[in-house]
C-alpha cells in the first residue's frame, strides 16, 4: 500500500468515517498485538487479558480518532500502541492499589462520600459551609458523568456510586472483571480531564 491511500485511510477516519477506522484497526490488530505481548505482568495474567487491552484501546481510538494530528499509518499504528500501553499500565497500577486495598473508594450521590470522590477526582469547592459543598460536588459530578460516553458512566454509577462489587458491575456489562477495572480508571481519567486536573487518586497510582 502506498503512502498516498494510506493518508487517504486516515484522513478518513480522522474525518469520522468509522467504516475507515474499523478497516485500520483490523489491519494493524496483528502488530498492535505483538507489541503488547507478554508485558502483563504475570500476577494479573488470570485476571485482564491482552483482549481487554485491546479492546479498550479500540474504544480509545473511536473517541480520540478526530485529534490525531499526523495522516500517516506508521504513526498511526505507534499511537494505538502508545495507547495500549498506557491502558495496560493504568490497569495494573489500579488493580494493585485494589489488592493493597487503596484504590477503592465508595461514594453516594451529594453526600459526605461524594464530596470525597469530587475531591479526588481534583475538584476544589470554593464554599465556605461543607452542605453547600457536598451539593456543588454532586452537582459538579452529575454534570461530568453525563458526558461520559454510556458505558464509562455505567461503571462509574455502578462501582463507585451504588457500591456494586466489581464482579457484579463486570457480569452487568458483559465484560471480563479486568476490563472492567481498566474502564473504570479510563472513566476517572476522562472525568478529571472534563473537569480540568489531573486526578489526586491518580497520582497516588503513579
Amino acid at each position: 500500500m502506498n503512502e498516498s491511500r494510506d493518508s487517504t485511510l486516515v484522513d478518513a477516519a480522522a474525518a469520522g468515517d468509522q467504516d475507515a477506522l474499523e478497516r485500520l484497526l483490523e489491519r494493524h490488530a496483528p502488530e498492535l498485538r505483538r507489541r503488547i505481548a507478554g508485558l502483563m505482568p504475570r500476577r494479573w495474567r488470570s485476571l485482564l487479558s491482552d483482549d481487554d487491552i485491546l479492546q479498550q484501546t479500540y474504544a480509545d481510538a473511536f473517541l480520540s480518532i478526530s485529534r490525531l494530528q499526523t495522516r500517516d499509518e506508521d504513526v498511526f499504528l505507534s499511537w494505538l500502541a502508545r495507547m495500549a500501553r498506557r491502558n495496560l499500565i493504568d490497569a495494573v497500577r489500579m488493580l494493585d492499589a485494589e489488592k493493597r486495598g487503596g484504590g477503592r473508594r465508595r461514594v453516594e450521590p451529594g453526600g459526605e462520600s461524594g464530596l470525597a470522590l469530587y475531591e479526588v477526582l481534583g475538584g476544589t469547592s470554593q464554599t465556605p459551609s461543607r452542605q453547600a459543598a457536598r451539593i456543588e460536588a454532586g452537582q459538579a459530578l452529575d454534570q461530568a458523568l453525563r458526558r461520559l460516553p454510556a458505558e464509562y458512566q455505567r461503571v462509574v454509577r455502578m462501582f463507585d456510586l451504588e457500591g456494586r462489587s466489581i464482579e457484579e458491575a463486570a457480569e452487568a456489562m458483559g465484560r471480563t472483571t479486568g476490563a472492567t477495572y481498566m474502564l473504570r480508571i479510563r472513566a476517572h481519567r476522562m472525568l478529571c480531564e472534563i473537569m480540568g486536573t489531573e486526578s489526586k487518586y491518580l497520582s497516588k497510582l503513579g
